[in-house]
């Protein structure tokens, strides 16, 4: 069964924007998540959905040791939005860049399981979403877990990849 997964995110990932992040992901910027805080909140305001338990998208293991840190967890928590850490990887996946929709939907196809998931609501958690590929399938996994999935949230989008999008708060959607 496919589901529309509805995506709300605050910044386009492009300029400013773009570098921010990159900064934050690949220097170690972490005060650069107090920045990207308010597109969080925006973005997930937009959704709509309170009481909802907002579930991070895990960091591989590389990740986290190459960083020390879990960039949507650490501008969550800037902005003051508490996680629930529900998804764990199951295998490891091949770096996402330089893969098309296709080659990024096998590469993470069946890499998480949800776990304490059974009868929640959840909103997905991302630092930016490019194709949906990882968010379809935590969205795969927490279903499967039993969980209710009402969307995702991510800190910004791509626009090259959602044609169907609109200016921040960016609400895309995208098949599960």
């Amino acid at each position: 069964m496919t589901d529309d997964i509805v995506i709300v995110s605050g910044l386009d990932f492009d300029g400013v924007a773009a570098r921010v992040i990159r900064a934050l992901k690949e220097d170690g910027r972490t005060s650069l998540a107090n920045a990207l805080a308010p597109a969080l909140i925006a973005a997930v305001a937009a959704f709509g959905h309170s009481g909802a338990v907002v579930v991070p998208v895990p960091t591989s293991r590389a990740a986290y040791r190459r960083r020390g840190y879990r960039v949507p967890e650490t501008v969550a928590a800037r902005a003051g939005i508490p996680v629930a850490r529900l998804l764990r990887l199951t295998r490891r996946t091949a770096d996402q860049r330089g893969l098309d929709r296709d080659g990024r939907r096998r590469n993470v196809a069946g890499s998480m399981r949800a776990s304490r998931a059974q009868g929640l609501r959840v909103l997905l958690l991302d630092d930016v979403v490019t194709t949906g590929a990882t968010l379809a399938e935590a969205a795969r996994a927490l279903r499967e877990g039993g969980a209710e999935v009402l969307g995702a949230v991510t800190i910004a989008a791509t626009r090259r990849r959602f044609a169907h999008s609109v200016h921040p708060p960016d609400t895309t959607r995208f098949h599960a």
